[in-house]
């Protein structure tokens, strides 16, 4: 099920995802004739959760802070309740079990990153530094195999036939 797509540079909802009561919720909270308000919810719940966003090498919090600037346009933005647990819904209806495991390298990798950053190399740390250094290009391989598996498995669910029309598997109309 597609639930928002990029098109054009703007987000579009699918109808049917309006039947998920949170982002009905969204939706209807937001009395405005132009739905502003909801469309920068869904910018963000997009932005901050899909594979395919533009935003997704960023770490997490960089991403968010990127998206509430670059797309948002409000530092200032703060996602209500509502649209955390939107994210929630939509990490639970689009991540598969690859998506998760690839996210879950990605945040240790940032952790790593964060470590090497944070503490000088000296003669007490040189061991510890090294191991980990060693450690890293695993993990950097197991990521770059999550990455392309993740990949390979949005490219088979999304394929488009003539008439943007998607396979899907089931060729019983």
């Amino acid at each position: 099920m597609r639930i928002f797509d990029l098109k054009d540079n703007e987000i579009t909802v699918s109808p049917e995802v309006l039947s998920i009561l949170v982002f009905e919720d969204i939706w209807n909270s937001d009395k405005s004739k132009n739905k502003k308000n909801a469309y920068n919810d869904f910018k963000y719940i997009y932005h901050i959760c899909d594979f395919n966003s533009p935003y997704n090498n960023y770490s997490e919090k960089k991403r968010e802070e990127a998206v509430k600037e670059e797309i948002i346009g409000e530092k200032t933005y703060t996602p209500s309740e509502k649209v955390l647990q939107a994210c929630r819904v939509y990490r639970n209806l689009k991540e598969s079990p690859i998506e998760r495991l690839f996210y879950g390298v990605k945040d240790k990798i940032e952790d790593i990153t964060q470590y090497l950053k944070e503490n000088d190399f000296t003669d007490d740390t040189s061991q510890t530094t090294l191991k980990v250094i060693d450690s890293v290009s695993k993990l950097v391989g197991q990521y770059k195999t999550l990455e392309s598996a993740v990949k390979a498995e949005k490219e088979t669910t999304n394929v488009k036939i003539r008439g943007d029309k998607k396979v899907d598997g089931n060729f019983n109309e």
